[in-house]
């Protein structure tokens, strides 16, 4: 069988959103390139959960966090561990779906375990 060049297909990144953000349905072009979900709409965390609550739900679930809050998540991410995405705060949910979903084009996953990005 010939191996071309589509025929590896890419890992998906997967992605637990920070209880800031809205539920996933709203992040559809995100939701094309990663499997998504929320920590309270999905997981059933409280929108009070506590920073390191959420990430050891993304360890467990083999999740990156989607956050605002980069600076407090950046001092819990671990070798080896969930890696943190950053995005500031100010933004739509529409502008958080385009900067997101830009982002993760042609990106491997692998790379940013352990790792916090700010984008």
């Amino acid at each position: 069988m010939h191996k071309g060049i589509f025929s590896r297909k890419k890992k998906k990144f997967r992605i637990l959103l920070d209880s800031a953000f809205a539920k996933p349905d709203l992040f559809p072009k995100i939701k094309k390139r990663a499997n998504v979900v929320h920590v309270v709409h999905n997981l059933g965390l409280p929108f009070q959960a506590e920073d390191e609550e959420i990430y050891q739900k993304a360890t467990k679930e083999n999740r990156f966090i989607l956050t605002i809050n980069f600076d407090d998540f950046k001092k819990l991410v671990k070798k080896g561990g969930p890696g943190i995405i950053g995005i500031e705060s100010q933004l739509s949910n529409e502008q958080i779906d385009t900067k997101v979903y830009k982002f993760l084009a042609n990106k491997d996953p692998k790379d940013f375990i352990g790792k916090a990005t700010k984008i």
